[in-house]
C-alpha cells in the first residue's frame, strides 16, 4: 500500500469520529506535533483533585474485539502526566516517562467518554510518582501507575494547557 492510499485510510477513519460532546466545563487541549495529533481530541477540566483530561471514544480508536484499543488508553494515560506537572508545580518542564504500568479493569466502547484522573504520589529529586484512575462515568475502566523524569525546560507544554487553565 502505498503512502498516499494509507494516508487516505486514515483520513476516511478519522471522517468517522463520533461527535466529542464535551460535558460542560471541558475545554479542547491543544494538539501538539506527532503522535498526539492521530489519537483524539483530548479535553480537560480544572476539578478539586486537579486537571481532569478526558477523550470520546470514537471509531478510529477501536481494536478487532469492538472495543478501544488497549495502545490508545496507554497512550492516553501517558498523555495525562500533564496532570502530573501541575500537581508537581513543574508546568513548564518536561516529564519523560520512565516507566507506564497498566491494570486494565472493564473495556471502553465506543462512544465512551473517557475521564483521566491523575495523582501525584510521590516527589523525589529527579523523579515523580503518579496513579492514575480512568473512568467511565463512575465506573473505573483502568488504573495506571507512572514514573517521570524532570526534564528539560518546556514552556509550550503549559501553553497547551492554557486554554484549560484560564491563561489564553
Amino acid at each position: 500500500m502505498t503512502g498516499d492510499a494509507r494516508a487516505d485510510q486514515i483520513a476516511a477513519l478519522a471522517a468517522r469520529d463520533l461527535p466529542d460532546d464535551p460535558p460542560a466545563g471541558f475545554r479542547p487541549i491543544a494538539p501538539r506535533i506527532g503522535f498526539h495529533l492521530m489519537m483524539a481530541q483530548f479535553y480537560g477540566r480544572v476539578e478539586d483533585c486537579g486537571l481532569v483530561v478526558a477523550f470520546r471514544c470514537s471509531p478510529r480508536h477501536m481494536n478487532n474485539h469492538g472495543t478501544c484499543h488497549g495502545g490508545m488508553l496507554a497512550g492516553f494515560a501517558d498523555f495525562a502526566a500533564y496532570s502530573v506537572r501541575l500537581a508537581a508545580d513543574l508546568p513548564e518542564t518536561s516529564i519523560p516517562t520512565a516507566s507506564l504500568s497498566m491494570e486494565y479493569l472493564r473495556p471502553v466502547r465506543l462512544g465512551d467518554w473517557v475521564e483521566a484522573r491523575t495523582e501525584l504520589t510521590k516527589r523525589g529529586r529527579t523523579l515523580l510518582f503518579s496513579r492514575t484512575t480512568v473512568s467511565v462515568g463512575a465506573t473505573a475502566v483502568f488504573t495506571a501507575s507512572g514514573i517521570f523524569v524532570q526534564a528539560t525546560h518546556d514552556p509550550q507544554g503549559l501553553e497547551v494547557l492554557s486554554g484549560v487553565l484560564g491563561k489564553g
